[in-house]
């Protein structure tokens, strides 16, 4: 499951850094938006195989949050939350990779 230690930290983000990930067909994005001193973070998900740029925006699912250590851990949560809600598109989502032994 997305574990909060692996997701970038706070201090990163600080500095423009973005983390992409893919979880089991679900693919996100966090990343810091808005200018100083009214920072937020932007979390995206949206279905495999492509990345960000070359997904349709009407795919995606955007959510903002405070630019803090809590508003981090909401995002989490949150993509935690989409990860469930929409399990259906995810596991019907296209695969890059076939599956070993598939």
């Amino acid at each position: 499951m997305l574990d909060a230690n692996r997701i970038m930290s706070l201090t990163f983000m600080s500095y423009g850094g973005e983390m992409t990930g893919d979880h089991f067909g679900m693919r996100y994005m966090l990343r810091r938006i808005g200018e100083k001193p009214d920072f937020k973070i932007e979390a995206t998900v949206w279905p495999d195989p492509l990345n960000f740029e070359n997904t349709d925006d009407s795919k995606k699912t955007v959510n903002e949050f405070d630019f803090t250590q809590e508003g981090r851990l909401e995002a989490i949560e949150w993509l935690k939350k989409m990860y469930e809600e929409k399990k259906d598109i995810w596991d019907k989502a296209p695969k890059l990779v076939k599956p070993r032994g598939g």
